[in-house]
């Protein structure tokens, strides 16, 4: 998800390039960290990182590796979703049947299972972590377990008879079938419901305004059981979004005639809903890769095939985490086309399609929407992996900031502005390799995920929006995401991102699981180069599609494929919130050699990059380990030889890690030569 804040870090960056000259990196402010108490004191060293006892226990069973590779006997559960739901634009009601199919891939007997239902989350008393309007939640007229009706009891303790029931706390629903699940066994659920989505403006994520609907966390669903923690049921407080488990959806929507219906997956009554005109509409905009307008809300219905009050949709979308979709009848309905390759080197087509109203705030979508949908796609598939699904949609309206992602779906605010657009657009299809792909849980780990996609989002921007002109690099993320950071960080906020999704402070979640672990991911890539860093970020995301990796896995499968001991690493970064502040502390001339001494007034221990230039204009370039700082010292004396003059030194002269003080990692002789390389 990306919310107002987060978006603004894109025009923070452009802000940033434009007012700063080139050559300045310096930052305003005053280190928090005094020269005099921190270099004379013994620095915090960090050990080994500690893998908890459930993530121990997976290795043991064989789910999981210290190599980072998904273990021989690694297992994820699976679930067949068939759903029918009609809207009622008159009474604003969602209504849905839905049958399941729940197949148990575990090793375990599964006594109880936890159903997610969300949308009680906007029931009156629900714990919440947002303000949010109230709604009366969702109403059950019918769960049964295996064709047989199981009862409500009013405590959950109630389910520890073991007699069939179940019990609703808040968001979860536990369920206690007639017979236990056996292992590598299924069972089917059956459930009747509906609700009256919350109005605009709700949560950031789903919800109805004026003539339109968008339905997210909208059905009954089964939560995560992994292999690691068991059930995953942690409670939806609005903060921290989802965990969920591929599974296969066959949705039937039911609209009124002339709403147009967006959704996760592919359309599979085409013919039956689409009129002649419409569907060779279609063809063209696959054929062509033109943007193609395929229906407008004035064109009288003339896009649809029936002629009946009310017209049923019906989607098909395997292997995917969840499905979501919406509808309105001021809907414009562009497509085109992306074109990427695929293992064999051939190209693949992607149908794109874009719905948007037409009214000022959503100007940018009229221009963009489309064709910055096929942009990410394309660019995304090229710097990660193919993207796997036949289609990929990009829908406006309900938000009011940000934009919110779902499987081949993104909905997101109205823009006037195209870059901003482009922007939202990139970082929430970016969502589409993380989480729902590699399906870590955002609601505890929001990091492996949000920041990914940060980084993810910034590197693609810049590929393809971020050509010279004359105000500089303008589509370049990675400057806002870092100022964004520093700016908390030197106000003494940083925070640990290993904290769970819910527990973190909300002022700052989006700087911190977002702006810092992308500025993470950008200092990993300069201590491992961009080759070795590109293919250890890409091997990670292979290796656990349609699997769910934990912290563990991913500092595994960098140290695996880098083949270095990153342990300091990965504790300063994600179980610490230390600064970086690397300074130099002087620069002496004694006998043929010059000294040059390096400090670290910070707690985050890091590799120094020295760039040392001479009269002659030759730079010499050094890396000093961060070793150097593991064994407790805080400074650190750099020896060079004297001749030619040492006219400059500088510290990370590429900008490559997150310091805190850019104003003392620079010294330059008296005489005030520039240097040139």
């Amino acid at each position: 998800m990306l919310d107002a804040l987060t978006a603004r870090c894109f025009l923070l960056a452009l802000i940033v390039l434009v007012a700063a000259p080139s050559s300045s990196r310096a930052q305003a402010h005053a280190t928090p960290h005094a020269r005099t108490d921190s270099v004379a004191a013994r620095r915090p060293i960090p050990g080994a990182v500690v893998e908890p006892p459930e993530f121990l226990r997976a290795i043991a069973n064989g789910t999981r590796t210290r190599t980072g590779r998904p273990g021989p006997r690694n297992w994820v559960q699976h679930a067949r979703y068939s759903i029918d739901a009609a809207i009622d634009p008159e009474t604003n009601r969602l209504t849905g049947t839905e049958h399941v199919v729940y197949l148990n891939n575990s090793p375990d007997t599964l006594a109880q299972l936890a159903i997610y239902l969300r949308q009680n989350v906007f029931r009156a008393g629900s714990p919440r972590r947002d303000m949010a309007p109230t709604t009366d939640g969702l109403t059950l007229t019918r769960v049964e377990a295996a064709g047989v009706a199981v009862p409500e009891m009013k405590e959950v303790d109630g389910l520890g008879s073991g007699k069939p029931g179940y019990a609703i706390d808040a968001t979860v629903m536990w369920l206690v079938p007639r017979t236990p699940v056996l292992p590598h066994d299924s069972v089917s659920l059956d459930f009747a419901w509906s609700y009256i989505p919350a109005l605009t403006p709700s949560d950031g994520r789903e919800g109805r305004d004026d003539h339109l609907y968008f339905m997210g966390y909208w059905y009954p669903q089964v939560a995560v059981y992994d292999d690691v923690n068991g059930w995953m049921a942690d409670p939806y407080l609005l903060e921290a979004e989802f965990y969920m488990d591929p599974a296969d959806y066959d949705v039937r929507v039911t609209a009124p005639r002339g709403w147009v219906v967006g959704a996760t997956g592919s359309l599979q009554n085409a013919s039956e809903v689409l009129s002649a005109s419409a569907l060779a509409k279609l063809a063209q905009a696959r054929r062509t890769g033109n943007v193609i307008t395929i229906s407008k809300p004035d064109d009288n219905a003339a896009a649809f095939a029936s002629a009946a009050p009310s017209v049923t949709w019906h989607f098909t979308a395997p292997n995917v985490r969840d499905f979501a979709w919406g509808t309105s009848d001021r809907y414009v309905w562009d497509a085109t086309r992306a074109l990427i390759k695929n293992a064999h080197d051939a190209s693949d087509t992607v149908d794109i399609y874009s719905f948007y109203r037409l009214h000022a705030p959503a100007a940018a979508w009229a221009v963009g929407g489309a064709r910055y949908t096929r942009d990410a796609i394309q660019q995304l598939s090229d710097y990660l992996w193919e993207y796997p699904w036949p289609t990929m949609t990009s829908m406006e309206g309900v938000l009011t900031g940000g934009g919110m992602e779902y499987p081949r779906l993104t909905i997101m605010q109205p823009w006037a502005d195209t870059l901003s657009l482009a922007g939202d657009l990139m970082h929430e299809t970016g969502h589409m390799w993380f989480p729902m792909q590699v399906g870590s849980s955002e609601t505890r780990f929001p990091w492996m995920d949000e920041g990914f996609t940060q980084f993810d989002a910034a590197q693609a921007m810049r590929a393809i929006y971020g050509e010279p002109r004359s105000g500089g690099r303008i589509a370049d993320q990675e400057p806002g995401q870092r100022t964004l950071y520093l700016r908390r960080a030197i106000a003494g906020q940083d925070q640990i991102l290993m904290t769970r999704g819910d527990l973190f402070p909300s002022d700052l979640y989006n700087v911190m699981y977002y702006d810092k672990t992308a500025q993470v991911l950008s200092a990993l890539r300069g201590i491992l180069g961009e080759e070795t860093f590109h293919r250890a970020f890409r091997e990670y995301g292979r290796r656990w599609i349609g699997r769910h990796p934990y912290p563990y896995d991913f500092f595994n499968t960098i140290e695996d494929v880098s083949k270095q001991d990153l342990s300091w690493f990965w504790n300063t970064w994600f179980f610490e919130a230390w600064p970086l502040d690397q300074a130099i502390g002087s620069v002496k001339k004694s006998g043929s050699e010059v000294a040059i001494t390096i400090e670290d007034r910070g707690l985050a221990p890091m590799p120094v990059d020295l760039a040392i230039t001479r009269a002659s204009g030759h730079v010499d370039r050094i890396r000093v380990p961060a070793s150097v700082w593991l064994t407790g010292a805080r400074t650190h004396v750099v020896r060079v030889a004297r001749s030619p003059e040492v006219v400059r030194v500088e510290i990370d002269p590429n900008g490559l890690y997150p310091d805190i003080d850019r104003t003392n990692q620079l010294w330059v002789t008296k005489r005030g030569v520039r240097a040139h390389d």
